[in-house]
């Protein structure tokens, strides 16, 4: 899907000291944003060779609040060098200049007094750090910057990043969770992942299987979007995590290479490269990774009224893969005010897997009544396309217009062919059991297609009230053919019995939204409203049609108070919706065991929530305590419901509860290295969720507590060699029929930097204790089931990189404004 461009500006509502009051939290402090430039105070500058004096032009110039180091404003330094910051109010600051080629440096804090026109003078940027009067310079990079909407963290400085997956560094991250299949949640909801401001092209496991392998390398930002506004779809009640990917914005050829290896047969290699010539920008890289993975399982149920009393399951599978990834983007400015641009990526994943299970069913006595192995083999396969074409205009009038529209196409084949098979032959009175079939294959083929159009137009009126508003239109649709074919006798028919379990679904989708957004000195207001009708259409196999639509409102409101240079308050509200998918609505059976079956149901409804959240941040020593409060009530929030009937057959599907609602805090404390030798963070978590499921059962009813911890540690050993560990810790926690036991993870890596920090080295121990493991207890009226899953992830990874030119980084946001 598409998602909209983002506003750098704060959006709040006037009532932000009053709702933070409601939370139980004093406002001592805030964890991010400040307000927009709004006050008459300009700081410029000139930018020049540190050898030479020469002027140094197209210069990145970021002016930050010195208490907190948040993004005030911008520039880019002209052919003079010359560059200027307006519109600032008083405030004490301190500006942070970037250019491939040249060291990233950044000035001591000065104050700047209202309508105040500072000068600081010519400004060095030296290949080693120097002292100029009045400023100081020194190298520095911030790991985690705190803007209007959204944390930002900076992957290029985050301890322990190097060479590893995107889902690794997301688990460093304090707000996210991730847990062993690779989901990520936020306030344990998912997250809508987006790469480059675009909904990756992909979902599910294959989304979790392409974030596994697709190396942090390549990212230079991570920005997590807790509580969206009505500017985004509204799709998602666990926010969003966009990932920006690195992008050379300077003159010239600029790129990196990266290779890795590890214990596990795991190979990667890629590259990226950017060159600008004039109004050209030409942008691209790739990677390809191969990855080798085993899991180990266990599942004990107990059927409370019929016989075989217990049946028992233990499984080995393993894995091993193909991940590939093309991007490339062309841009071109035919006048400063107008940018067209072309970009498109191409994503694959080649799976092979092959495993084996023991099913033991036993008596009341735990007998083993009947034993036996059933093999698995298959092969899988994914391609997917995304292409985008775009125009973006923006005025110098006083008004400062902005239009953007932009077209995009995403499309997706899967192919899979697996082949289960009864080891050794049955007897007669053991096919009266119910058992797999003795041969079991299976083909699917599946085609996603999806188109968008977006626009968007933005006017400022005054300087300090923004209007915005857009349209966006989108049409998804699915053709699923998924064949199982049942062999009982592979010797006497071994054609079997033939099933069609395929699906067809179409999704239509229009949304508008309109924001207003006022800034008053030190207070920030926005206010939005999004409206969004959605039509769902699927069909079985045996022509059966089912269908859904919605129409939904979808307001939303924040505030951001700086109450001093040390302080400031954020507190945001929005409404958002989980529409169900094929996976929760088709009721077509996807598992082939019949003894555990996994269906949708068609009559499920949308969940909607209702999300208060705030933020309190100050300086604590040498780092930032944060606060984030947050309340959530949810109405028809989906529940697994797991049933087994007389014969012993499990069935998982999803039914809509009442109504829940949780509220929690999450507390982090974050040390900043600068010249010290260590750094990183630690974070608490707690939350308490309260279910009503009396339109089900009230035995789904009650409560559950939700903790974890974490801690993230870099030690800076000399000036080129750093260590970092990431520690993990998740208590037991409540289900709704049962209970998801403890979690552990520790990993631990050592980098070390040559060559100008060009070409960087390092070494990765993932779970070196094999504390890794997933155990959940089920029970019910009638059954209880106890399951166990143990991936092999202990292992170590050595991985090189080294910067070509300027390396690629990112210079500001991949849109245009």
């Amino acid at each position: 899907m598409v998602c909209g461009g983002r506003r750098t500006a704060a959006r709040w509502i006037p009532t932000a000291v009053a709702l933070w009051a409601a939370l139980g939290v004093q406002p001592l402090s805030a964890q991010d944003e400040p307000a927009l430039p709004s006050g008459s105070a300009v700081v410029t500058g000139q930018v020049v060779v540190g050898d030479t004096g020469q002027p140094l032009p197209t210069v990145s110039v970021e002016l930050l609040y010195a208490s907190d180091s948040v993004q005030i404003g911008s520039s880019v330094a002209d052919e003079e060098g010359r560059f200027t910051i307006p519109r600032l109010p008083e405030g004490t600051f301190f500006v942070r200049l970037t250019s491939i080629g040249y060291g990233t440096v950044t000035t001591e804090a000065f104050e700047v007094a209202a309508a105040e026109v500072r000068d600081l003078g010519r400004l060095a940027m030296p290949v080693e750090a120097v002292e100029m009067e009045p400023i100081t310079v020194s190298a520095e990079r911030t790991a985690v910057t705190y803007e209007a909407d959204r944390t930002t963290y900076n992957v290029g400085v985050m301890p322990g990043t190097e060479g590893t997956s995107v889902t690794e560094t997301l688990a460093t991250i304090p707000e996210l969770e991730v847990d062993i299949d690779g989901r990520v949640t936020l306030r344990n909801s998912p997250v809508r992942i987006y790469i480059d401001d675009r909904e990756a092209p992909m979902d599910g496991e294959a989304l979790a299987l392409f974030l596994e392998q697709f190396p942090s390398d390549y990212i230079a930002q991570i920005e997590v979007i807790d509580n969206p506004s009505a500017r985004y779809d509204a799709d998602g009640s666990g926010g969003i995590v966009n990932l920006v990917t690195k992008e050379g914005v300077e003159l010239g050829l600029s790129g990196s290479v990266f290779a890795n290896a590890g214990s596990r047969g795991e190979y990667g290699v890629g590259g990226r490269g950017t060159m600008q010539r004039g109004p050209w920008t030409v942008n691209g890289g790739g990677f390809g990774r191969f990855s080798d993975s085993e899991e180990s399982g266990f599942d004990l149920r107990q059927n409370l009224y019929v016989d075989p009393a217990f049946l028992r399951q233990s499984s080995w599978t393993g894995r091993s893969g193909l991940t590939g990834d093309l991007d490339f983007e062309v841009r071109y400015d035919p006048t400063e005010d107008t940018r067209i641009f072309v970009e498109s990526r191409v994503s694959g994943t080649e799976r092979d897997t092959e495993g084996l299970t023991t099913t033991t069913h036993l008596s009341d006595l735990e007998s083993p009544i009947l034993a036996f192995d059933r093999s698995r083999a298959s092969d899988s396969r994914r391609v997917s396309f995304d292409a985008a074409a775009g125009f973006e205009w923006e005025s110098e009038s006083e008004s400062e217009d902005e239009l953007e529209i932009e077209v995009e196409l995403e499309r997706g084949t899967q192919w899979q062919n697996s082949r289960e098979e009864i080891l050794e032959g049955l007897t007669e009175t053991e096919r009266d059991l119910l058992i797999p079939a003795e041969l079991t294959l299976e083909d699917e083929d599946e085609l996603e297609t999806e188109w968008a159009m977006e626009v968007d137009y933005t006017r400022t009126f005054g300087g300090s009230t923004e209007v915005e508003m857009g349209y966006e239109l989108e049409h998804a649709s699915t053709e699923n053919d998924r064949l199982i074919r049942l062999v009982e006798d592979p010797g006497a028919a071994p054609d079997g019995e033939l099933e069609d379990r395929g699906h067809d679904n179409r999704e239509v989708g229009h949304s508008a939204y309109g924001t207003v957004e006022q800034d008053m000195g030190d207070l920030s207001v926005e206010v939005g409203l999004r409206a969004e009708y959605t039509d769902l259409r699927f069909r079985l196999p045996e022509g059966t049609r089912f269908g859904q639509d919605w129409f939904n409102l979808f307001p939303s409101a924040s505030a951001s108070w700086r109450v001093s240079d040390d302080v400031s308050l954020r507190l945001s509200y929005s409404r958002r919706v989980d529409r169900p998918g094929m996976s929760e609505l088709n009721p077509v059976n996807r598992s082939t065991d019949p003894l555990y079956r996994r269906v949708g149901n068609p009559d499920i409804e949308p969940e909607f929530s209702h999300t208060l959240s705030g933020h309190a941040r100050w300086s604590v020593g040498r780092g930032h305590l944060r606060l984030s409060p947050y309340y959530r009530a949810t109405t028809n929030g989906w529940a697994r419901i797991t049933t087994v009937d007389e014969n012993g057959v499990s069935t998982r599907t999803y039914e809509n509860l009442a109504s829940s609602e949780a509220f929690g805090a999450s507390l982090t404390y974050s040390l900043r290295q600068r010249d010290g030798r260590w750094g990183g963070h630690v974070s608490v978590s707690a939350a308490r969720e309260n279910r009503d499921a009396s339109n089900l059962d009230e035995r789904y009813s009650g409560s559950a507590l939700r903790l974890s911890s974490r801690a993230n540690v870099d030690a800076r050993l000399t000036g080129s060699l750093s260590a970092e560990a990431n520690l993990r810790y998740s208590p037991p926690r409540d289900l709704p029929q049962g209970r998801v036991l403890a979690r552990y993870r520790a990993d631990f890596g050592m980098r070390y930097r040559m060559l100008e920090n060009r070409m960087s080295l390092r070494l990765r121990l993932r779970d070196p204790f094999g504390l890794e493991r997933s155990e959940s207890r089920l029970r019910d009226l009638d059954y209880i089931i106890l399951g166990r899953s143990r991936p092999s992830t202990r292992s170590f990874e050595v991985s090189v990189s080294y910067a070509l030119g300027g390396g690629g980084e990112y210079r500001g946001r991949r849109r245009w404004r």
